[in-house]
């Protein structure tokens, strides 16, 4: 008999524990589905019950390695099915404790109106057979069993991941993680056909991991890392600069861009430095990094504080940034506020301060002197936005809006001279393609 300490739950008819449990014996006592339900159970639950995703090397190149390498390790809770035939709650007020001769439960040394809520706390009692199922967490468990208890086949393949990344010395080593205490969800049920339908519930309704929760987990994140503590500080990156709720930029946003689009600038300006090749789940060596995070501080710095658009919107009252963001503004910024030009513009920026002759302030002289309006029959239509005005989007598109933005700094003469005829080119096709216009690309529109 295994006793864990408990929390007593319930969802509609569901009874569960929010429990702790060691990673070991965690990993000794669960299953997937295919291991733990019967062939006949499996085939009964159709495609939609099967829905559960397949266990990819995703644990074994991240979430493994993380665990390895993180002393301050943590996800959430790993959820179990368990059969309520396999276990017992015993509550902390079936336990007495003799105070002056009287015999009194824990529930008497509470509150009255805590006397129920005591009554929900106690242990869990797993008896030492029968086999659990994980219902969400699969390939959390799969790298804990990586790390705790590995096949031959995920050693071998850990081991390579981990020479990889020149962390081999982080190889046969736990790294203590089989005496973590995880945070369990069991959910009791009854019978196999109650198993069944639960899992087939979860899986028919889960969801998968969206861009935004990828994005803001990313501690290991070299870029997303040097924004957070941008963010941390205060000096630089506060509410106005930043969306966080979304990767996307709500119209009605009281906001300048996207957590996502300003961690696409920090990379572009690392990349330019020098420092653009850094992995998604490995921090970078502390030099590089201090030395690219300081480049990207004075680099949104400066972006941020020349150009006229964001001066104003950051000196502004939040509520009127989403009026600034308006194709009809009557300032002619409307596009600056949409956070793929933003990306555009800062990549634009970084070249020419690094490729071409110009002033820093020259350079963003002329920038302030474009017209930025998006609306139908702007400058933009049919290269940047469609002709009812929606703006296109993909790193095609991206990357147009650079050269657009450097050709018209510079000027065509400069721009074939720094790029090349292929991309001037490219240019003139795009916009005779997009437009119907067999004239060359045309020179900028000013405010």
């Amino acid at each position: 008999m295994t006793a864990v300490p408990a929390v007593k739950g319930n969802m509609g008819n569901i009874e569960y524990f929010q429990c702790t449990m060691s990673s070991k014996d965690l990993v000794a006592r669960t299953q997937s589905a295919k291991e733990y339900f019967s062939k006949d159970d499996w085939d009964e639950m159709g495609p939609t019950g099967k829905m559960q995703r397949e266990v990819s090397d995703r644990y074994l190149k991240t979430i493994a390695p993380y665990l390895l390498r993180t002393k301050d390790r943590f996800f959430n809770s790993i959820v179990v099915l368990l059969d309520e035939k396999l276990c017992k709650f015993v509550s902390l007020d079936n336990y007495t404790l003799t105070v002056d001769g009287k015999v009194k439960r824990a529930s008497e040394f509470v509150p009255f109106d805590r006397e129920d809520e005591i009554k929900r706390i106690g242990f869990l009692e797993l008896k030492d057979k029968g086999e659990m199922l994980i219902l969400d967490g699969q390939h959390r468990m799969r790298a804990l069993r990586a790390v705790v208890s590995p096949s031959e086949e995920e050693k071998t393949k850990l081991v390579k991941v981990l020479k990889d990344n020149n962390e081999e010395h982080l190889a046969n080593n736990d790294n203590g993680v089989k005496g973590d205490l995880l945070s369990v969800i069991f959910v009791t049920l009854k019978d196999r056909k109650a198993q069944r339908k639960l899992f087939t519930d979860i899986n028919s309704y889960a969801k998968t991991m969206g861009q935004k929760e990828r994005l803001m987990i990313s501690e290991d994140n070299g870029y997303f890392k040097i924004l957070q503590n941008m963010i941390d500080s205060k000096d630089i990156i506060h509410s106005r600069y930043a969306y966080f709720q979304s990767v996307s930029l709500p119209d009605n946003a009281a906001a300048v861009t996207t957590g996502k689009h300003l961690t696409q600038i920090i990379k572009a300006v690392c990349a330019e430095k020098g420092y653009g090749k850094w992995k998604d789940q490995i921090l970078p060596p502390k030099s590089d990094f201090e030395k690219a995070q300081t480049l990207c501080r004075s680099f949104l710095i400066e972006f941020f504080g020349k150009i006229d658009a964001y001066k104003h919107a950051l000196k502004s009252e939040p509520s009127e940034i989403p009026e600034l963001r308006d194709k009809e503004n009557s300032k002619k910024w409307g596009l600056l506020f949409k956070p793929m030009p933003q990306v555009a513009l800062a990549e634009a920026i970084l070249f020419l301060k690094e490729e071409s002759d110009m002033d820093v302030n020259a350079i963003y002289r002329e920038i302030n002197r474009i017209d930025w309006s998006w609306k139908s029959g702007s400058q933009f239509e049919g290269m940047v936005i469609t002709s009812d005005g929606t703006i296109l989007t993909g790193g095609k598109i991206q990357k147009r809006l650079t050269s657009m933005i450097i050709y018209w700094v510079l000027g065509r003469a400069k721009f074939l001279k720094l790029l090349g005829e292929k991309e001037l080119q490219q240019l003139d096709k795009d916009y005779k393609k997009t437009t119907n216009n067999k004239s060359e690309f045309p020179s900028v529109v000013r405010k």
